[in-house]
């Protein structure tokens, strides 16, 4: 696999509209793609979004991939783990640069072998529900949304909170009242909570049925989560207190914090590194949640190939691509009533 020409690029994404977290709202966002290829004509493609979207962010994101990609002519990127672990002490601050990378030789490890990347990896899974999520907005907007998404066949809701502890509340009792019956809600606090406000709103919403609480917390109050009995801690979710393979180590050790890991390709480093966490979260009873920020096709299914060569993943929240208005490629999935399955065509699919 002996790389012939690597070509970078940054495109801006153009956000469909603008969207709200806790503590922040998206306006715009770019992705960083590289295409890699071998000596025999094979074509492997990754592509990045940086963590912090800032224009500094990016820019560097670029520069670091575009100097680096010139050292790569003419070596054999097989994935094996002197290849993956030379490019990730190389990126040991660019974690995102790293998975544009990983993501493209994984691809063209597939194509060279005429197979989609998760029957390379090894299927586990054929197709996962992904939930679709509603930025914070006030109650009505929130209904509004969450109807739309449901017509349109999705059955899981994920509903960013952690602004206003009452509010999110008022927002929960109003989306159970729609169609319990058809849908599941997870929320994501993005940190926002203090663990006063975690209790109050999971006492108030107990009854409510809550499939998941996504990182309810700051990242440095993991051990106030173990305040909560297990049948909290069973469904919260490990994001922003997971982002490598150590802060995992430390979060499979007794008692757990989380019941749930959410992984990002962009937050780990790429496929090979979300994998190394997955089996570690298997042999410690933990379920995978496959997360994303607002991405190209390419790594969404990158992501997605990945999720399903993964025994233990239960959830997925792929949902990224949606709020792009533009993409550089085409393929790599479906997406059927909120049902998301990869195409069988090599590598990740995409054209």
């Amino acid at each position: 696999m002996i790389v012939k020409d690597i070509k970078v690029q940054t495109h801006d994404m153009q956000l469909k509209e603008p969207w709200a977290i806790a503590g922040h709202v998206h306006e715009s966002i770019k992705n960083t793609f590289i295409i890699m290829e071998d000596t025999e004509g094979n074509i492997g493609v990754g592509s990045c979004a940086t963590q912090n979207d800032s224009e500094e962010s990016v820019k560097a994101c670029f520069e670091n991939l575009d100097s680096f990609s010139s050292s790569l002519i003419g070596k054999d990127l097989s994935p094996n783990e002197n290849t993956l672990n030379w490019i990730a002490s190389e990126f040991s601050s660019s974690p995102e640069g790293n998975a544009a990378l990983d993501i493209a030789i994984h691809d063209l490890w597939a194509k060279r072998q005429k197979k989609s990347l998760v029957d390379a990896l090894g299927k586990s899974h054929q197709s996962f529900g992904t939930s679709i999520t509603i930025g914070v907005a006030p109650l009505e907007k929130t209904v509004e949304l969450a109807e739309k998404h449901i017509s349109n066949g999705f059955s899981f809701l994920k509903i960013k909170i952690g602004d206003c502890v009452e509010e999110d509340i008022e927002r929960m009792k109003a989306l159970f009242a729609l169609k319990p019956e058809k849908i599941k809600i997870r929320v994501d606090a993005n940190r926002g909570y203090s663990k006063k406000e975690l209790i109050k709103f999971y006492e108030e919403t107990l009854d409510l049925g809550l499939e998941l609480i996504e990182q309810p917390m700051e990242i440095d109050q993991n051990d106030e989560m173990l305040y909560f009995p297990n049948e909290i801690r069973n469904i919260c979710v490990a994001d922003e207190s997971l982002k490598n393979f150590d802060h995992a180590i430390r979060l499979v050790q007794e008692p757990k914090p989380f019941g749930v890991f959410n992984i990002k390709l962009m937050k780990c480093g790429g496929v090979s590194a979300a994998k190394k966490i997955a089996a570690l979260a298997h042999e410690n009873d933990i379920k995978l949640m496959w997360g994303c920020f607002d991405e190209s096709k390419v790594s969404i299914s990158a992501a997605l190939h990945t999720a399903l060569s993964c025994e233990n993943t239960q959830y997925i929240d792929l949902d990224g691509f949606f709020d792009l208005g533009w993409d550089l490629i085409e393929g790599g999935y479906t997406c059927e009533q909120g049902i998301m399955s990869v195409l069988d065509k090599p590598g990740l699919g995409v054209y």
